[in-house]
């Protein structure tokens, strides 16, 4: 069935996917949240977009555009002039639509916007084919990371000046002055209702270019990301100290601290704020009452923000990850005064993280850092991401220390040698070894031994 249409198209149509929630015309509250459209192209003229309904020719409806450089949506009418169904899908139709009482200053940003919207349709591409990352490099087609491996997209070379073309609509002025003050911009966004992407964006011998992560749209349980349910709850019933997560870079520590969180906001009646740069995972409030707040638009830095957080009235406190002396004090002071922190931090094993919170104050100060960490610590847990056996996906190694009475000794002297020993004789008291987890993921047959063994030789898995 072909309708033709009843209105000439005025302007050019890009084929992009960006969000819009539609509601009856009836309905001028715009109330709910709205029937989300997917969009087939868009133009500053109108919108053709995919339905298994069909709409009547001269149908209006209320529109919200969500572009994402723009922190709010654009509202207009939506009027119906023709209908085509897909000749490939049973019962999908093809709505054209044209844009009315639309303000020229909106009409201007969506022409403006949809110039640069190729990069959605790479976005769409990559995490269909169920890549992790998209790497954008000038002189080189975009590569995407699946399963640990680099592999080019069927596209041309990227040349210069088309990376910041494709990302400078998603951002604010303030963000693009920022990155061309400082060279560097992590920032995370969504191209539609249910998938998001961390985006660092830097510069290389003179060019922008830009890696955008996927963020998984559900955040996984402790079962589901092979984690010890028995010890991530007993750390989600803490009333206060701290809890951190340790690892390498792309070694999860993000998912497993949202998941503690998400664990809190649906079995507890908590207060969390989260401090982030960026805000990856979106999270709603469940039984606890969720505060996300993002490096730059909602604060300043993570060492502001916790010198303020106290007055939030906060259960959980979440910090994006310590970075600096100053940061790790503030965790400590909130940790100490009944409050429940969790945290990431880079380190390659849970003993060296302890050395590297150290070592973030001068030597003089060790004694009383040693001393402020022993008693506030809960507990480490180091992961790391192994390629499982079956060369998709990843599985996750562990090793945890818990913060025992014997442990406390060992920081407060700083006797760093000995911790070995404790953890590898800990196990009654919740601790293992990456090692000991690591030949139980072998014996399971989740992981080959060859990659287990090259990882404990090396520190790596290629």
């Amino acid at each position: 069935m072909i309708m033709d249409y009843t209105e000439k198209r005025r302007g050019i149509r890009r084929e992009v996917s960006i969000p819009i929630l539609c509601w009856e015309a009836s309905d001028e509250k715009r109330s709910g949240t709205g029937k989300e459209i997917v969009t087939k192209d868009l133009g500053a003229d109108g919108v053709a977009f995919y339905s298994q309904q069909i709409y009547p020719i001269g149908k209006v409806l209320l529109i919200d555009i969500y572009l994402p450089s723009r922190p709010k949506p654009i509202s207009c009418q939506l009027k119906v002039i023709s209908i085509k169904a897909v000749s490939h899908k049973k019962e999908m139709y093809i709505i054209g639509a044209s844009f009315f009482d639309l303000q020229t200053q909106d009409r201007i940003a969506i022409a403006t916007s949809i110039e640069k919207m190729d990069l959605y349709l790479l976005l769409d591409s990559a995490v269909k084919g169920g890549a992790t990352d998209l790497h954008l490099t000038v002189g080189r087609p975009p590569m995407v990371r699946k399963d640990g491996r680099l592999l080019p997209m069927a596209r041309g070379t990227i040349e210069g000046g088309e990376v910041e073309a494709m990302l400078y609509p998603l951002l604010t002025n303030e963000q693009i002055q920022f990155f061309e003050t400082t060279k560097e911009l992590d920032f995370a966004f969504s191209p539609d209702l249910s998938s998001r992407f961390r985006i660092n964006m830097h510069r290389q011998r003179g060019y922008v270019e830009a890696v955008l992560r996927s963020i998984p749209s559900m955040i996984k349980s402790f079962t589901e990301l092979g984690l010890p349910v028995d010890t991530m709850e007993h750390f989600c019933s803490e009333k206060g100290g701290l809890v951190l997560i340790a690892g390498t870079t792309s070694s999860g520590k993000t998912t497993t601290m949202m998941s503690i969180v998400e664990h809190i906001n649906q079995t507890q009646e908590k207060v969390v704020v989260t401090i982030e740069d960026p805000i990856e995972y979106t999270l709603k409030s469940r039984r606890s009452i969720i505060k996300q707040r993002e490096l730059g638009s909602d604060t300043i830095s993570y060492a502001e923000a916790l010198k303020r957080v106290l007055r939030q009235d906060p259960d959980v406190i979440c910090i994006g990850e310590i970075l600096t002396k100053e940061c790790l004090m503030a965790a400590m002071r909130a940790a100490e005064t009944g409050h429940l922190v969790i945290s990431t931090i880079h380190a390659p094993d849970t003993i060296s993280t302890i050395e590297r919170l150290v070592n973030f104050s001068p030597p003089e100060h060790a004694p009383a850092v040693r001393q402020q960490l022993s008693s506030c610590l809960l507990s480490i847990l180091f992961q790391v991401l192994l390629p499982g056996k079956q060369k998709t996906g990843f599985v996750l190694g562990t090793e945890l220390l818990m913060n025992t009475t014997a442990m406390q000794h060992l920081i407060r002297e700083g006797k760093y040698e000995l911790m070995g020993n404790l953890l590898q004789t800990g196990r009654l008291q919740g601790m293992h070894m990456l090692k000991d987890n690591l030949q139980q993921l072998i014996n399971e047959g989740l992981v080959a031994e060859g990659v287990v063994n090259h990882y404990l030789k090396y520190g790596h898995t290629t």
